[in-house]
């Protein structure tokens, strides 16, 4: 809170001064909370309405993964899958992130919109023909007194409001203040108050003035109308399913659920921020008159010309929760300071909530207009950077006032950031795929319980910085500079370790690895993005500490000193000891990483040594947080530059470098474990900070020399593997949960094939058919063969083109076998048509048949009972196996309405040439609506290939 003086004005007709109260606090983060939580509402909305009216065309999406062999119900593709998945989703993605970014700015540009209709509506309802019966006395003596009191306040220009005095026929029965952007605000008192004592009107003019002062009116109809939107957003996109309920209860009832809730939490947290915003009105008119009795006048007659209405009558408890304007006992207790509230559990929680769906919706813009198939930009840090971003620059700043108070707890503030940041990243925007919970659900628990953890060592960390910044220092630059600090540390802080602890909780959700969720907690170490973690971890704590004057203590520079070199000491030891010339990748590997971790261990020593040092009452030690992990960074950054010098000058690792090796895998390493032990050493200090420190930096130092070298034995000894790094962690496989290898025969090498094959040998070679076919299938009739005229003319020229040199070839022997076989997930009859031609001379290649596929990419088929007349067609080539013999494989999707339903058939074939002899596979199966499981796509895949390679082995 900015003073603006001291200055007092003489004020002769209500005998006595008036002072120039100081500027009320602006809360600017209101607007940007209400506008980002609208977008995020309304992307979520909007997701939900691009799925409802299928503005992207699905089936044709689904179409395009069923015919590469990818189901939307596999889960997540495999990374041999990625490029496929992307290529044939561009489109339906492109537009579903247009609709979600429209959304996301409809909402918001909605509530701006009611906004001004509502305050436009207020203007019309004041209009000059409805105050023509204010009496003209009355009027120019409250007008000159309100000038007065706008003088002693220093408004002027367009911040200085005009006074609208509403006679009874206006059906107006208390003083409010209305305004819209860009106009000077109205400030609208009853004509009751010309009739009454001058401290009355007084009192409730410097109310009103105290809202105009903080600039208050706009977001609190910006909150109004955020809670009131938010429901009817969804129903709106939910609107095309309202036929059938169950469908809407069984894709969208956690979404319908949740935007209620989200609702009823905007108009509890709306009563709360206006009941806060009185509060600060009522201390600005005690600032102004520094006499409570006007306040109490003001109180008097404003509950006197309340109307009594429902809510009076509703029970006491929910009453106040609801309630815009506080009691009277508490207004007249004005004097109570109101900042701590900003800080506070409900504050930090909704912060949490917003910012966590500000990445929801990022994200899911983010990666829906990924450029190309192979673009690997970090859509999800991207995204989560903001998120961190947006809540660091909320929350640092309201804490910082919280720790500037004389009497302050930091339970609640750490438990908003718990509850705020896992309910927000759990429970997405509703309307919005519920990714998070779909895929995490078998392990929600541990995920939430590790987000937890998380977010209680940020809250720890930004309270450390918030009371750093709490203290008064002169320079100016100074205080902007660790501000800037502060919100870089937290924001880097959040963003890098909600990473980790996703990243390791989907290894974890996908492989059930051990050996994989230790690698995950290296990620940021190693990652292209958040591996200069300790670099931007050690410039903001830099500013924040150089905040005020630079002089550490001896006896922290002492712990810090003796952790790094012992601990440099004792991970150059471990590595020159146990590492042999031409040694394996592994063993390197397990050696390194153990001597990153012994750093990693010297730093967290360093760490939490500090603060117990210098700790004293629970708001000096959390000052010393910044230092202690600064500190910390120092050490683990030493002894690792001391453990490199050391190697380096042995001959090893003649392909490393002093930051990986000193500083971003070992400060990473380090920012993970002073995360995990927040369980552990929070409480350890706490209960340390009710005992005097010891002051001897020598007893210090030895301390933590001695307690990083046991750390050490017991990490080299193999004690702390389960937790950090083990052998064979480096090279040992992963498999994928639910994945399998393929059960098909292996490709053999053709015998002699330089002679055709007779009526006998080609039917021999389908004998073993039956043998490879799923439990009921049988054998079917051969479907004929005939031509059937396609559009366009090129494809249906290039297709009988085709036909005419496959039958001028001289056919010596020729068979074909069909079958039916029944298929989970599939619509209609499942057939596989093996052919074995024999010629009297080799076939001469595929080059009719590659001019097929591209000029048939896309082609017609006319068909009476489809819907649009015709059966859309797409020929998809597929990569084919390194074979001993040429061949080719395509895939023919088919999609057409049947009275209403889409339909969707694929035609798999594979064709190869082995010698005199043509073999020919086609797989035909179909689905409605959503294809089958990636389960019966690999049975199908499989079958194709298996048939192939049983036939080719048997010619």
């Amino acid at each position: 809170m900015s003073s603006s003086g001291s200055t007092t004005t003489g004020e002769p007709e209500a005998g006595h001064r008036l002072a120039r109260a100081d500027t009320p606090a602006r809360l600017w983060w209101v607007y940007l909370m209400v506008w980002a939580a609208l977008a995020a509402i309304g992307a979520g909305a909007a997701e939900a309405l691009s799925s409802t009216r299928d503005l992207g065309d699905v089936a044709t999406a689904q179409a395009c993964l069923a015919r590469n062999g990818i189901s939307v119900s596999g889960g997540i593709p495999t990374e041999d899958d990625v490029p496929v998945y992307r290529a044939c989703a561009k489109d339906y993605n492109r537009v579903r992130a247009l609709t979600t970014l429209t959304g996301a700015a409809t909402l918001p540009v909605a509530a701006w919109l009611l906004m001004l209709l509502g305050g436009s509506g207020t203007r019309w309802q004041l209009r000059s023909g409805r105050l023509a019966g204010v009496p003209a006395a009355a009027a120019g003596a409250l007008t000159g007194r309100f000038a007065e009191l706008c003088d002693s306040q220093g408004l002027t220009g367009r911040h200085r409001p005009r006074l609208v005095l509403a006679p009874p026929a206006t059906g107006v029965g208390q003083a409010f203040t209305t305004g819209l952007p860009g106009t000077r605000p109205w400030v609208v008192v009853p004509l009751a108050y010309a009739y009454a004592e001058r401290a009355a009107f007084d009192a409730v003019a410097l109310h009103e003035l105290g809202h105009v002062r903080a600039r208050d009116v706009l977001w609190a109809s910006a909150v109004w109308w955020a809670g009131w939107l938010a429901v009817p957003a969804l129903v709106l996109a939910l609107f095309p399913l309202f036929a059938t309920p169950q469908v809407v209860w069984e894709f969208y009832g956690q979404a319908v659920l949740v935007a209620f809730v989200a609702a009823l939490s905007m108009f509890v947290l709306r009563a709360a921020l206006l009941r806060r915003r009185e509060l600060a009105a009522d201390h600005h008119v005690l600032e102004v008159t520094a006499d409570p009795g006007t306040l109490a006048a003001v109180v008097r007659t404003a509950e006197r010309l309340r109307p009594a209405g429902l809510l009076s009558r509703v029970a006491a408890g929910v009453r106040r929760v609801f309630a815009t304007h506080p009691v009277a006992a508490d207004r007249l207790g004005a004097g109570v300071d109101t900042r701590g509230w900003e800080g506070g559990f409900v504050f930090t929680t909704a912060v949490g909530v917003v910012a966590m769906a500000t990445y929801h919706s990022l994200h899911a813009v983010l990666d829906n207009l990924r450029a190309a198939p192979a673009d690997t930009v970090p859509t999800a840090s991207v995204a989560l950077a903001a998120a961190a971003l947006l809540w660091a620059s909320v929350v640092v700043p309201a804490w910082t006032r919280r720790a500037a108070l004389t009497s302050y707890r930091w339970t609640g503030p750490w438990a908003g950031a718990v509850v705020g940041l896992v309910v927000g990243y759990c429970l997405q925007p509703p309307g919005a795929t519920p990714g998070v919970i779909g895929f995490y659900a078998p392990s929600l628990p541990l995920l939430a319980g590790c987000l937890a953890v998380a977010a209680l060592a940020v809250g720890v960390l930004t309270a450390g910085v918030a009371t750093r910044l709490a203290v008064p220092v002169d320079s100016a630059l100074r205080r902007r500079s660790a501000r800037v600090g502060a919100v870089l540390v937290v924001a880097v802080a959040l963003a890098t370790i909600w990473n980790v602890v996703v990243e390791t909780i989907a290894a974890y959700v996908l492989t059930h690895d051990v050996p994989m969720v230790r690698r995950s907690l290296l990620w940021p170490g190693n990652d292209e993005v958040w591996r200069y973690t300790p670099v931007l971890l050690l410039v903001g704590l830099a500013l924040v500490v150089l905040r005020g004057r630079l002089r550490f203590r001896r006896v922290t520079v002492a712990i810090t000193g003796v952790a790094a070199v012992v601990g440099g000491a004792a991970a150059t030891s471990s590595w020159l000891l146990r590492v042999r010339v031409g040694q394996s990748d592994d063993a390197n590997y397990y050696l390194g990483y153990q001597a990153w971790w012994v750093c990693a261990f010297a730093g967290l020593v360093a760490a939490v040594a500090v603060v117990a040092a210098n700790r004293g009452r629970a708001g000096a030690t959390l000052g010393e947080l910044p230092c202690a992990v600064l500190c910390g960074l120092l050490a683990a950054a030493l002894a690792g530059a001391l453990r490199y010098g050391a190697v380096r000058i042995g001959g090893y690792l003649p392909d490393s470098n002093l930051f990986h090796e000193s500083l971003q895998v070992p400060g990473s390493l380090l920012f993970v474990v002073l995360v995990a032990t927040v369980p552990l050493t929070l409480p350890l200090v706490a209960a340390m900070t009710r005992r005097e420190p010891r002051r001897g930096a020598g007893l210090w130092a030895a301390g933590a020399g001695g307690v990083t070298v046991l750390l050490a034995l017991v990490l080299v000894g193999g004690g702390l593997s389960a937790v950090t790094v083990a052998e064979q962690d480096g090279t040992r496989p992963v498999r994928i949960i639910g994945t399998r290898e393929p059960q098909v025969p292996a490709p053999v090498t053709p015998g002699d094939h330089e002679r055709p094959l007779d009526q006998e040998a080609v039917t021999a070679a389908l004998a073993g058919l039956p043998a490879l076919l799923p439990p009921g299938a049988k054998n079917v009739p051969n479907a004929p063969e005939e031509h059937i005229t396609v559009v366009p003319a090129a494809c249906d020229a290039a297709i009988k083109r085709s036909t005419a040199v496959e039958k001028s070839w001289t056919r010596n022997a020729d068979a074909r076998h069909t079958y039916e076989f029944p298929a989970e997930g599939t619509f209609g009859a499942n057939t596989i048509s093996v052919s074995v031609r024999s010629y009297e001379t080799p076939p001469p290649g595929f080059a009719d048949v590659d001019a097929e596929s591209r000029e048939c990419a896309d082609f017609r088929i006319p068909r009476e009972t489809a819907e649009s007349g015709y059966v859309d067609a797409h020929t998809n080539p597929r990569p084919v196996p390194d074979l001993p013999y040429e061949a080719r494989r395509w895939d023919i999707s088919l999609s057409w309405r049947f009275k209403g339903d889409r339909l969707t058939v694929l035609m798999q074939q594979f064709v190869a040439l082995v010698g005199h002899n043509r073999v020919a596979v086609t797989v035909t199966w179909g689905f409605r609506a959503l294809p089958p499981p990636q389960a019966t796509l690999q049975q199908l895949d499989d079958l194709l290939k298996g048939a192939m390679n049983v036939v080719v082995g048997k010619l």
